[in-house]
């Protein structure tokens, strides 16, 4: 059985910080975290069964908890330098270690609507439609990175770097 990673277990989308919290609290109906030593206490989920985790971590952000981002997918999480994310079944997730992940820069060879092929790929990745302009991507290299069986994009290249390993 191959040993897999420290995203193997993450539900997306997952609202992250870019530094560990000092402390957090897990009671059965809330999180809360403590960003610095001393620091106020801070509400990052309050359970209500008639409320999504989205709707409820919403809430949460418009009394003043502010996660430094959201990520949609595995590779907006890899492209941030975030530590510590909760994710959408509420589980928290150190992401301060890093791991090596085998990686290589190949060039992009088509695109369709919002989907782009990669040299050596076999299958497309599906990109965000505000962000991708077909004309630009076609002269782009990707960074990609094989994370738990699949190819993830890393970032988008102008030229072709040499890469054979990621620490994320």
């Amino acid at each position: 059985m191959a040993v897999r990673s420290k995203f193997s277990n993450i539900a997306f989308p997952a609202f992250g910080l870019f530094q560990v919290p000092h402390d957090f609290k897990i009671t059965v109906d809330s999180i809360e975290i403590q960003k610095k030593e001393f620091g106020a206490w801070n509400s990052i989920d309050r359970y209500d069964k008639y409320k999504t985790l989205l709707e409820r971590y919403i809430s949460v952000k418009e009394e003043g908890q502010i996660f430094d981002v959201t990520c949609l997918n595995l590779s907006q999480l890899i492209s941030k330098p975030v530590k510590w994310i909760i994710d959408a079944r509420a589980r928290i997730h150190d992401l301060s270690k890093k791991q090596e992940f085998k990686a290589r820069n190949v060039r992009v060879v088509k695109v369709v609507k919002n989907a782009i092929w990669l040299h050596s790929v076999s299958y497309p990745f599906v990109m965000r439609k505000n962000i991708l302009d077909p004309k630009e991507i076609l002269n782009q290299s990707a960074t990609i990175a094989y994370i738990d069986n699949v190819w993830v994009i890393y970032k988008f290249t102008s030229f072709p770097e040499t890469v054979e390993m990621l620490k994320l």
